[in-house]
């Protein structure tokens, strides 16, 4: 990922109403259950974990990235982190309860692979926890500059868990209630006039998270979309979130 990014997010993932939309998705779908050993992939800055272990009761959390940048801050936060290759874990068969994949395979080349090598450490009725972006239609210079590969589909997303031995008990799109106009802003931005709006840096993507009521309306409508994700599944949003499991055999 591109190390700008790391630091932009360092700064504003603990209040920004996206970052926050995400987390609701962790409270609902990790298991309430002691001693858990969590994995999170592509940890990023540490964030996450940071919530994880505040969510959880005494989890053993462990993150990997392979940005060194990303290691740094994480370990400034105390959490374990290891700097690898995703597709190499250190890690023997069956350990982890829980693996987060959260934003990180868009941009794998060989996602199937990686979601394999996910599967191998995960323990037998363990759980994977994965989003990422959505509609390759609205591909701009926002994906280019965030380094993704692709961006999925509900259907892709599906022929992946099938190819990988993995089965799904929830796969919707999100950020339904905001898609129409970020769709259009992501179009317009392919015309010279707007190109700026597609910037993976521009201000309509993280300034936001400095006026406190822009964001802080952002984040009600987009935790609540989120809430109402547990009954419903929707038809169009700009990411995707899947819950895999390892069944036993």
């Amino acid at each position: 990922m591109n190390e700008k990014l790391l630091e932009y997010f360092n700064d504003i993932e603990k209040h920004h109403w996206w970052w926050e939309g995400r987390r609701e998705i962790l409270r609902q779908e990790l298991p309430q259950k002691k001693n858990l050993k969590v994995l999170d992939i592509g940890c990023g800055t540490g964030e996450t974990m940071s919530f994880v272990k505040s969510f959880l009761n005494n989890p053993d959390v462990v993150g990997v990235d392979n940005s060194q940048v990303a290691v740094n801050f994480a370990t400034k936060r105390g959490h374990k982190v290891v700097k690898v290759d995703a597709l190499k874990l250190p890690f023997k068969d069956d350990l982890f309860d829980v693996i987060l994949i959260l934003d990180v395979i868009e941009h794998i080349k060989d996602d199937n692979s990686f979601l394999s090598e996910a599967k191998r450490v995960l323990k037998k009725n363990g759980k994977i926890i994965l989003t990422a972006p959505a509609l390759q239609f609205i591909w701009s210079k926002h994906d280019t500059g965030q380094g993704h590969q692709r961006r999925y589909t509900r259907h892709m997303i599906r022929d992946l868990s099938q190819s990988c031995g993995l089965s799904i008990s929830r796969l919707s799109y999100f950020n339904f209630f905001l898609s129409a106009p970020i769709i259009a802003i992501r179009l317009l931005s392919r015309l010279p006039l707007f190109s700026k709006f597609g910037e993976y840096d521009s201000d309509l993507n993280f300034k936001v998270a400095e006026d406190n009521v822009l964001n802080s309306i952002l984040r009600f409508i987009f935790v609540t979309e989120i809430r109402l994700m547990k009954f419903i599944s929707y038809p169009i949003g700009i990411s995707v979130c899947a819950i895999f499991h390892k069944n036993e055999k």
